[in-house]
């Protein structure tokens, strides 16, 4: 991949690298977003912190918007392109940026749609989560983080508009699939494989990580499922391209199904799970497709690798046999 300053370096001391770059660009940005907010609308959130929290004003919906893109950028998008350079000369090759078979594009999209009811059934598992009674103030605390998160989640996509819809397409799918898949699975799960020496290891334990850094305890985890899911399709596709892919569609999706919430075109209910016998088997049908989509996705990818190094010693020893022929 070539010589860069942090090529070799510890996975512990990449991992370190990789969370200040983070760190400062995120702080970077934000700057950047409240000098936009400052341009646009005369507000400044330094001056006025709490303004960003008043969801009845359509204009502060707009500025939250505004400032989740200048967050994805500077959390992810950035970070990872920046440490790539550092760890290589081509950062889209270092970070999974490969041709991806069509086999593993559609098998994406398929074991992504196939896994929602599973992924509903641990969400309703992971919200009846009971607290005992001396962790009161701790389940407290993380029901009122969830219900922030809910209420933030809900400003933003909970719009019947459709242009607003198309907007959050880019915003809450399109940039988070792009910008999560690049660090978690990107740069995060490649350091992790390098440090255990196992990938199932550094699937999991990047999933596990995935999941809380997203701060929310009630949808951790249906997250680190997802997670695993997403690195798994990394590892068996060998290209970026595959989680994203997944990442997106299972985004829009959830955008689409508030959409259709937000002009009454379905009832609330289609969106719980409510532990009816036709639930159920949904759920074991989530399972089955996913069983048989692993089977098939690991089965094309140790196809695809034998052909690749198939191809790789006839490349090489294609100059042995043309000089074993001139010289006859």
């Amino acid at each position: 991949m070539g010589s860069r300053p942090f090529s070799n370096a510890d996975p512990f001391l990449q991992l370190i690298v990789l969370f200040l770059l983070a760190f400062f660009c995120v702080g970077l940005f934000l700057l950047m977003g409240q000098g936009l907010l400052n341009a646009l609308w005369g507000v400044s959130l330094f001056e006025n912190p709490t303004l960003i929290s008043d969801y009845e004003n359509e204009q502060v919906i707009r500025m939250n918007r505004l400032l989740l893109f200048f967050q994805h950028l500077g959390l992810f998008v950035v970070p990872a392109i920046i440490f790539a350079a550092l760890c290589s000369t081509n950062w889209k090759k270092y970070l999974g940026f490969r041709f991806i078979l069509p086999q593993f594009a559609v098998g994406s999209i398929i074991m992504i749609i196939a896994a929602l009811p599973l992924i509903n059934v641990l969400a309703w598992a992971n919200q009846s989560i009971v607290f005992p009674e001396f962790l009161a103030g701790v389940e407290k605390t993380l029901l009122g983080l969830e219900e922030s998160a809910a209420l933030l989640t809900e400003a933003i996509a909970g719009s019947p508009d459709i242009n607003v819809f198309l907007v959050n397409i880019v915003v809450l799918a399109l940039l988070p699939a792009f910008g999560e898949e690049m660090i978690f699975r990107g740069v995060v799960l490649p350091i992790l494989r390098k440090w255990t020496g196992n990938v199932h290891l550094a699937v999991w334990i990047s999933a596990f990580i995935f999941s809380a850094f997203h701060l929310q305890f009630y949808g951790f985890l249906p997250r680190f499922i997802l997670g695993a899911l997403l690195g798994y399709l990394f590892v068996w596709s060998k290209s970026l391209w595959a989680p994203i892919i997944a990442h997106f569609i299972n985004n829009t999706l959830a955008l689409f199904l508030m959409l259709l919430l937000a002009r009454e075109y379905i009832p609330e209910e289609v969106d719980q799970f409510n532990a009816t016998w036709l639930d159920w088997l949904l759920v074991l049908a989530s399972i089955a497709i996913i069983v048989v989509g692993i089977f098939f996705l690991t089965k094309y990818s140790k196809g695809w690798r034998n052909n690749r190094l198939a191809n790789r010693l006839q490349q090489e020893t294609e100059p042995h046999h043309r000089e074993v022929r001139d010289i006859e």
